[in-house]
């Protein structure tokens, strides 16, 4: 049959999506764009309020086709699935088959039993959440050949009060080093030279099999061809000053650190479960700066959080416009069912958490520009993305695919999209630069 997939939500669940795309095509069945395809195969994120409703518009969206192309089924997938099947099946009648996180390398044996899944044919026992892989699990990449994302552990063992990620995903399973730097290396053979080490909660990576994340770079960063190793999620109890030292000194792994913050002020983590305090954060913030030579710093804030006072508010906002992030993106705080924040008192009217995210995007708007105008006159690697208005499209090494902006350049040479090259920073507004080859 022909396959088409809409994989929403975040690189961990583009990683899924590759791996359902490599299950089908192993077993027999092919790509096709969504107009052509026998069966479309949503892969929904249930994260947030906007993540759902763009799921939902996504699944209506792609019905249509049952009208109106040659789609003959519409399978969804992923996030939602684990917390709303039921209601799913209800609602959305047009949906022909529901399959969660886990065992999703077995949906082409679904496929193939039964020719397709049959809405009421649950499983007998539901797999628990969360796909674990190996290095030959089956992929098709949806990233540019380039670069590719590489997920160490599904799953969170934290316990955040505003999160429902782990009983959508479930708790914390690291994969094993072998079963890591397997994948690295194939991925190398296959021409990617930029690899995005990514879970939930990276610096826990281990701790459930026996080793740590420290070990696994060591080994990762030994994998010959791979020039770019970057690394998202970390959180502040678990930035060691090893793990430090170890970014610092390997030229391999880049000075990137994507780390969540949420807020600064103490009484809020604390109602939040972050385990983690203020001035913590910024003893943290000052060793990877002290310590990581010209870091990016990367962070995402929770604006709304439940009794949130102006006060704390107005703390968080201060803490924005010193701390100098070169980026940082935020989230209105969204009131998750099954979560211990949902059912907290003191819910922040929408039209606050309205203008406290737009105030707190305003300040960090103005310090990512200043950030962004100081690299004017630096020279930087980086790689082609794509062409664009007669502009190659290109990403520094502080410049992270799907989240950061892109650095546009003339056109004056003949590249090729994955081209390395090395690039000077003439102009720069608040998310992209622009500069010239060298």
């Amino acid at each position: 049959m022909k396959i088409s997939i809409v994989s929403l939500g975040c690189s961990k669940n583009l990683v899924d999506s590759e791996l359902i795309l490599g299950a089908l095509v192993k077993s027999g069945h092919e790509i096709a764009p969504e107009h052509q395809a026998d069966v479309i195969i949503v892969n929904t994120c249930g994260f947030i309020g906007d993540a759902k409703k763009e799921s939902l518009d996504a699944i209506l969206e792609m019905s249509e086709h049952k009208k109106s192309g040659s789609c003959k089924k519409l399978i969804v997938t992923g996030c939602m699935v684990e917390r709303y099947r039921s209601e799913l099946e209800r609602e959305i009648p047009e949906v022909d088959g529901f399959w969660g996180t886990g065992n999703l390398l077995r949906i082409n044996e679904v496929l193939n039993n039964t020719g397709y899944i049959e809405k009421k044919d649950k499983p007998k026992i539901k797999p628990p959440p969360g796909t674990i892989y190996d290095p030959d699990s089956p992929r098709v990449m949806l990233t540019a050949g380039h670069t590719a994302f590489v997920k160490v552990s599904e799953g969170c063992s934290r316990t955040c009060s505003f999160c429902i990620i782990p009983k959508m995903r479930g708790i914390m399973k690291s994969r094993t080093i072998d079963s890591i730097v397997g994948e690295i290396g194939s991925l190398a053979g296959r021409g990617v030279r930029e690899i995005n080490l990514i879970a939930q909660d990276m610096t826990s990576y281990g701790r459930d099999i026996g080793t740590d994340l420290e070990t696994m770079l060591r080994e990762a960063t030994k994998v010959r061809d791979i020039d770019w190793i970057r690394i998202h999620y970390w959180y502040p109890w678990g930035i060691t000053d090893t793990l430090v030292d170890l970014v610092a000194d390997d030229n391999n792994i880049l000075p990137y650190v994507d780390m969540p913050l949420q807020h600064i002020n103490d009484r809020v983590l604390k109602s939040m479960g972050r385990k983690t305090s203020g001035k913590r954060i910024r003893e943290t913030i000052e060793k990877l700066r002290d310590g990581i030579e010209d870091v990016t710093l990367r962070t995402t804030f929770i604006v709304g959080f439940p009794e949130e006072t102006d006060e704390e508010f107005e703390e968080l906002l201060e803490f924005v416009e010193e701390s100098g992030f070169d980026r940082a993106g935020a989230f209105k705080y969204s009131r998750e069912e099954g979560t211990p924040a949902g059912s907290m008192g003191g819910q922040i009217a929408e039209e606050v958490k309205d203008q406290r995210y737009d105030r707190l995007m305003e300040a960090q708007s103005e310090v990512s520009l200043r950030k962004n105008r100081a690299l004017i006159g630096t020279t930087h690697e980086g790689f082609i993305e794509s062409t664009e208005n007669g502009e190659y499209v290109a990403r520094i090494t502080s410049q992270a695919p799907e989240v950061d902006g892109f650095t546009y350049v003339e056109k004056k040479q003949k590249l090729q999209k994955g081209d390395q090259v090395r690039i000077k920073i003439t102009e720069a507004d608040i998310y992209d630069l622009f500069g010239e080859l060298i």
